[in-house]
């Protein structure tokens, strides 16, 4: 839906003056740590970068979080649209179909997304609370799962559309009846070729 990584996009804005989540972020741009983080992803499936972003949210107040994050969206994220997947989302929406997002990124976040286009319902990772403040670490990172709370929480439907731009649901595209893959880079679009009953869409503006 955005031209932007969703999650770390917010830890961005958030954090914009605390300089020592500055160093952490261009500690993490360097080219060895990403492929250090992607090989250890490969193996452990944890990316190691996310958790460790995830711990500057530590003693935070959830209230002050969504309140922030009631604006990041209308005023920040919504400038990161993708008006061709958007506008894919609003066709689908007019012809009746019922608009589920799922998304990695913080509940918080998803939360106002899915306030902010009005859709149906939404799953996304959960962080730890205790005495309404964040705990800095998952509750229950959704990553990964997509495919089982699918079919956990909707037993039935008649038809199954689903876009994406992430190559781990690969496995939630298959289930589809239709799915598009949404390739932010050229290189995206390798990966899915592959996958001749995966519909893209071509957007290289990230």
């Amino acid at each position: 839906m955005y031209s932007a990584n969703t999650t770390f996009f917010f830890l961005d804005s958030f954090f914009e003056s605390n300089s020592e989540y500055q160093r952490f972020r261009k500690f993490t741009k360097l080219y060895f740590v990403k492929v250090l983080n992607a090989i250890i992803y490969k193996i452990t499936k944890k990316d190691l970068i996310r958790l460790y972003a995830t711990k500057f949210l530590k003693g935070f107040s959830v209230d002050d979080i969504e309140s922030y994050c009631k604006e990041f969206v209308e005023n920040s994220l919504f400038k990161k649209e993708q008006k061709v997947i958007i506008d894919k989302l609003k066709d689908y929406q007019a012809r009746g179909y019922k608009i589920v997002l799922m998304s990695g990124s913080y509940e918080f976040i998803v939360k106002e997304v899915a306030n902010f286009y009005n859709v149906d319902d939404y799953f996304a990772s959960e962080l730890e609370v205790e005495d309404g403040l964040l705990l800095g670490k998952y509750k229950k990172d959704i990553l990964l799962s997509k495919l089982e709370i699918l079919k956990y929480n909707y037993k039935k439907f008649e038809e199954l559309i689903v876009v994406s731009d992430n190559k781990s649901d690969l496995e939630l595209m298959k289930a589809a009846d239709k799915s598009f893959a949404v390739c932010n880079r050229v290189k995206d679009c390798s990966f899915w070729n592959q996958y001749d009953f995966i519909n893209q869409i071509k957007v290289f503006n990230v």
